[in-house]
């Protein structure tokens, strides 16, 4: 088996991807590969070397199925659409929720089995009643990543908060952030945020990548 370093997700996260030795990658290829979250897209940055192995050993080693074809190409287009409407569909409900935190960017998988909302908290609150009106509208199961926590990490470090690399978390259930810390930020992280959103609202989203 050949194992290539591969980018991928809205945050590109950097991962070991494992291929058939028949599968040759050059870096800039665009690849499906299977992560812990299902099918995504990413791209190649380089094969894997043993000095990258012993930097990452501990780390989750997905799947790297194929090169990128027009069929997955034309996939990925649909799939930004429909993170289109849950991104906006996501701030309206969190607004609407009274929720401290601010949804930043919007991640759909390749199979459409799994979205991810990217977002930052500034203060506690239970995220529960956002990612259940998302799953039963878009039916698919919606997980929660704090951008605030390491990649890969899916808690607050409390007694009750699960870091498994499936991303889980046994406080609160959402896949992603923690409702057990209510960690604030300061002043001027929520007028950033405030900011923000004043961008989003007049459409100048911009992407994570």
């Amino acid at each position: 088996m050949n194992e290539y370093l591969v980018s991928h997700g809205c945050a590109g996260e950097l991962a070991r991807f494992s291929a058939d030795e028949s599968l040759r990658c050059r870096r800039g290829d665009r690849v499906v590969v299977r992560t812990s979250r299902g099918l995504e897209v990413g791209e190649v940055l380089c094969p894997c070397t043993p000095r990258h192995v012993r930097a990452l050993e501990d780390t989750f080693v997905g799947e790297l199925l194929r090169v990128a074809t027009a069929e997955d190409e034309q996939i990925v287009s649909g799939i930004r659409d429909r993170a289109q409407r849950l991104f906006e569909d996501g701030r309206r409900l969190s607004e609407e929720m009274g929720l401290a935190l601010e949804i930043l960017d919007v991640e759909v998988s390749l199979d459409g089995h799994l979205v991810t909302l990217y977002f930052l908290r500034y203060a506690d609150c239970d995220e529960r009643p956002l990612v259940a009106t998302l799953s039963k509208k878009y039916e698919t199961m919606v997980a929660l990543r704090d951008l605030a926590l390491p990649a890969g990490a899916s808690g607050c470090g409390q007694p009750n908060c699960s870091s498994d690399k499936e991303g889980g978390c046994t406080s609160c259930g959402t896949g992603g952030g923690c409702s057990s810390c209510g960690k604030s930020m300061g002043k001027d992280v929520q007028e950033y945020f405030a900011g923000l959103r004043k961008k989003m609202d007049a459409n100048q989203r911009t992407s994570l990548v």
